[in-house]
C-alpha cells in the first residue's frame, strides 16, 4: 500500500513539472508572436506615412510664407494709417490757417476802410504776388504767401504719400510673383548608391520659401516656368549618374565620370519646365544604372541645387 501511494506521488509530481515546462514554451511563444505583431509594418503603409508627412511639411512650410506676408502687409497698413492721420492733421492747420486769415483780410479792410472815411483817400487793391523780401513786405502778404507754401508743401507730400503707396503695392506684388532658391549639400555623400535623393541641406537663397532642406524637395509656390541648374561633384576614380524629377517623372539626367582618371570632376546640368502650382522637383541618383564613390561637396566645391521662376 505504502509503495503504490509513493508511486502516485511521483506520479503527480512528474505531471506537474511537464505542465509547468509547458507553460513557460507557451509563454515564450506568445511573447515572441506578440515581438513579430510589433515589429511587422506593411511597406505601402509606410510609404503613405512617409508622403504625408512631406505633404504636412510642404503644408507648413506655405503657412509660415504666407503667415510673414500677412505680417507684412499688416505693417505697411499700418504705415499708411499713420501717414493719413498726418495729412488730415495738416489739413485741419491749414483750415484753420485760412480762417486765421481771413480773419485778418477782414480786420485789414475795416481798418483801411477807416482810414479811407477818415482821411479822404482811396483804396488801391492788392496785387497777390509772391514775397520774396520778408522784410518789406506787410504782415497780409507774407501770410499769403506762407499758406500757399504750406497749400503746396502738403500737395506735394500727398503726391509723394500716392506715389509711395503705389510702389508699395508694386513691390508686394513683385515679391508674390519671385520664386528663387539656391542651397548646396554641406558634407559628402559617401556611397550614394541608386535611386538616392539628394539633400542640399545649406540654404543660402529661398525667396518664396518653396525648397525644402531637409528633404531636398522644391514644390512649386504658383503656376510658370522655372529654370533648375544643379552641379554634382565626384570623387576620384568614381562616377554618378544623376537625374532631376518632376514628380518621380525623369527630366533631365547628367553624368559624372572621373573613373578612368585620378582627378575630381564637376558636371552640371541645367533644364527649363513648366510646373503647375504644387509640382515637386529634386535630384537623384540614377535608379538602375550604377553608381561608383562619392559625392563631393567640400568648402572649395559645392555640389548644388538652385533655381527660380522666370
Amino acid at each position: 500500500m505504502t509503495l503504490i501511494v509513493f508511486g502516485f506521488l511521483l506520479c503527480v509530481l512528474a505531471f506537474s513539472v511537464k505542465s509547468e515546462t509547458q507553460c513557460i514554451e507557451y509563454d515564450k511563444i506568445r511573447d515572441l508572436v506578440r515581438e513579430e505583431i510589433q515589429n511587422f509594418q506593411d511597406p505601402k503603409i509606410l510609404k503613405l506615412e512617409h508622403k504625408v508627412m512631406k505633404m504636412t511639411e510642404q503644408l507648413y512650410r506655405q503657412e509660415e510664407h504666407i503667415q510673414s506676408q500677412k505680417t507684412l502687409i499688416e505693417e505697411q497698413q499700418r504705415y499708411i494709417n499713420i501717414q493719413e492721420i498726418q495729412i488730415q492733421t495738416h489739413e485741419k492747420q491749414i483750415n484753420e490757417a485760412v480762417e486765421h486769415i481771413s480773419m485778418l483780410e477782414g480786420k485789414s479792410i475795416n481798418e483801411a476802410r477807416q482810414k479811407q472815411s477818415d482821411g479822404g483817400y482811396e483804396i488801391k487793391p492788392w496785387k497777390q504776388t509772391e514775397a520774396r523780401d520778408f522784410g518789406n513786405i506787410s504782415s497780409h502778404s507774407f501770410l499769403d504767401y506762407a499758406l500757399r507754401q504750406s497749400i503746396k508743401s502738403i500737395t506735394e507730400e500727398k503726391t509723394r504719400n500716392k506715389k509711395e503707396r503705389h510702389s508699395l503695392t508694386k513691390r508686394l506684388e513683385l515679391n508674390d510673383s519671385i520664386v528663387a532658391f539656391y542651397a548646396y549639400m554641406s558634407k559628402d555623400e559617401l556611397q550614394p548608391g541608386q535611386n538616392h535623393i539628394l539633400v542640399f541641406d545649406d540654404v543660402k537663397t529661398n525667396v518664396g520659401l518653396a525648397f525644402n532642406k531637409h528633404n531636398g524637395m522644391f514644390t512649386a509656390p504658383v503656376n510658370g516656368v522655372y529654370v533648375f541648374i544643379w552641379t554634382v561633384v565626384c570623387g576620384r576614380h568614381n562616377f554618378n549618374f544623376s537625374q532631376l524629377v518632376i514628380n518621380s517623372n525623369p527630366f533631365g539626367a547628367i553624368l559624372t565620370d572621373s573613373d578612368g582618371v585620378d582627378d575630381i570632376h564637376t558636371v552640371t546640368g541645367s533644364v527649363v519646365a513648366e510646373l503647375t502650382q504644387g509640382d515637386v522637383v529634386y535630384i537623384r541618383t540614377h535608379p538602375t544604372d550604377s553608381i561608383d564613390g562619392i559625392i563631393v561637396s567640400r568648402a572649395d566645391m559645392h555640389t548644388s541645387f538652385n533655381g527660380w521662376k522666370l
